[in-house]
Order: structure tokens, then sequence, then C-alpha cells
């Protein structure tokens, strides 16, 4: 059998997330149908982020296997042929055997936009939540800085996240400040459903002095979902990039990572 991995990019507003679903279109459906009808052959792919619907991706990273190697710049154009425009396949490369883009994954990264625009671009729309213009950066970067090491995100999943196991380290996060642009990322080994939108809604509060900074502590002692602010919208999201650890890079890699289509 022959391993590859996939770096695929899309926007997420006409997708009920990535996980296949029975009576909802979805990313994985739509790409299992595109490798399938390149390969003329059922393939099962595995994605390393379950994003939510109407997250977008800059970075996912699938996996799966196929009986016969396939050439990796094939496998970029002639999916991208068989998918719609709003996903799209970046990078393919041959992995070692047994690899697998969820079980792998060494952590993720994740941006959110917010703008403090009066009026928002159509061309940022999509992409971006607008805030009041009087938000405060220096009260959402305080807080933030709370946010590193490993803590219980209780008060930040969602429903059907995993609650049984809700302690995730957090290696970074920051706010990002360019004109009237807002951008939060953050880093971690792994996420609970609904985590980072959660955060950035309780970080909004904090930056309209609805709760102080140093209130974050408090609520990474597993507290419950009630206590911290609203989920702030899908449409801000977007999964940046899905990391790996060494062993489990191509050995012909470009410079994001994956051979160069």
């Amino acid at each position: 059998m022959s391993t590859y991995r996939l770096i695929l990019s899309y926007r997420g507003a006409a997708y009920a997330g990535w996980q296949r679903q029975e009576n909802a279109r979805t990313v994985q459906q739509e790409l299992e149908e595109a490798l399938g009808r390149l390969l003329r052959s059922p393939v099962r792919v595995h994605g390393a982020s379950r994003t939510d619907a109407g997250v977008h991706a800059r970075g996912q990273a699938a996996s799966f296997e196929l009986p016969e190697p396939f050439p990796e710049r094939g496998l970029v154009h002639g999916t991208n042929h068989q998918l719609p425009e709003d996903v799209r396949v970046l990078a393919a490369a041959a992995m070692p055997a047994g690899f697998h883009a969820r079980k792998h994954a060494a952590g993720k990264e994740y941006s959110f936009r917010l703008s403090r625009a009066a009026v928002l671009s159509p061309l940022d729309a999509p992409f971006t939540v607008q805030v009041p213009a009087g938000i405060d950066p220096a009260r959402m970067a305080r807080a933030a800085e709370l946010l590193p090491g490993r803590h219980d995100f209780s008060a930040f999943a969602l429903a059907g996240g995993s609650h049984g196991q809700p302690f995730r380290t957090v290696s970074s996060a920051v706010w990002e400040e360019a004109g009237e642009e807002l951008c939060f990322r953050i880093t971690g080994d792994g996420f609970l459903r609904g985590m980072v939108r959660a955060l950035v809604g309780t970080l909004i509060e904090v930056g309209m002095g609805r709760r102080p900074p140093a209130g974050i502590a408090d609520l990474l002692r597993g507290r419950p979902r009630a206590a911290a602010g609203p989920t702030a919208p899908a449409h801000g999201l977007v999964l940046e990039k899905v990391l790996y650890a060494p062993e489990w890079h191509p050995a012909h890699e470009g410079a994001a990572g994956d051979v160069v289509p």
C-alpha cells in the first residue's frame, strides 16, 4: 500500500464541516468523491481536524492509502479538476507507511479575524467578524497571555466535544493588530469542539470591558460552558496549518512542508 498526505484549502461557508454526514454536504465527502472519480475506485480519507460548519481552512491535512503508487502532481491537479472551486488541494506527498493525518498530528494553528471598520468590505466580510471600534486590544492581549500552558478548557467546549478529556496544551496565543483588523492566532496540541470560537467570544467580552482580563484564569479551572462568553461566528475562523514531528515530514518537501505541486 502507498500512503499519501494532501494539504487542502477551502471556504467553509457551503459545508456542514469537514466530517462526512448522511444528510449534509461536507468537505470530506467532496474530497472522497473527487478522488474516487480520479482513481476510479472508492477512497477513504482521514482529516487532521474536524472543522465545524462554516469554518475555513488554509492548511488542512488529510491522508489516505492506495493499492498502487500514484504521481503526486497528478493527485494535486487531477483531484482539483474534480473538486468544486471552493475546495483545493494545494500539495501532495508520499508518506511513510502507517502515517495518519489525525493520529500523528502534533498540533494545529488557528486564526480568527476581527475588524473594527465602520463598514466591512464585501471582500473581507466572508472571513471577518465585525466588532465595535471601541474594543480594547490591550485588554484582549493581556487576557490571551493567560492561555499558554496546559489547562482544563471545559468552559470553552461546545456540546459534543471531548468533555471526558478537557485538558489541552496551548503553546501560543496572541493578538495581531493591523489597521482596523485584529487577528487572534493560537497554536496548541489539540482543541475541543468550538474551543477557539468560544475563546474569541470571551476575549471580545474582555475587550468590551464586560469581564476583566484576569478572569480568564478562573475559566481555565474546569468551569462550566455558561461561565465563559458566547461562541464567535464560524466564518471568522481558519485552520491555518497542522503540525507534525520531523519523522512525518516528506522526504522531498517544499517550503510549505509538502511537495510543491
